[in-house]
């Protein structure tokens, strides 16, 4: 395993943006899920599935608030257009 102290500022950066947009992912996810348990499920089955999806959306939230902390604002990286042909 290589320690973090070889990896680069911009590699570093890069890594965070890639973490952070999996979070996000993650989270928009989860909530989508919520939207579909308010709408499909009965009420004993819904509280229980809701207050489970919520404690994985606090814990992405936690996460993504930390790693937030190490982000650059001067650093640019558009994911979208790292992938592209």
């Amino acid at each position: 395993m290589t320690p973090k102290s070889q990896m680069s500022d911009p590699d570093f950066q890069r890594l965070l943006k890639v973490a952070l947009t999996d979070l996000t992912i993650r989270r928009t996810m989860l909530e989508n899920e919520m939207q579909d348990v308010n709408e499909e499920m009965r009420s004993l089955e819904k509280d229980d599935k809701l207050d489970k999806l919520d404690m994985q959306i606090q814990a992405i939230r936690r996460d993504y608030d930390h790693y937030m902390q190490f982000v650059d604002p001067e650093f640019k990286l558009d994911l979208a257009e790292e992938y592209m042909e």
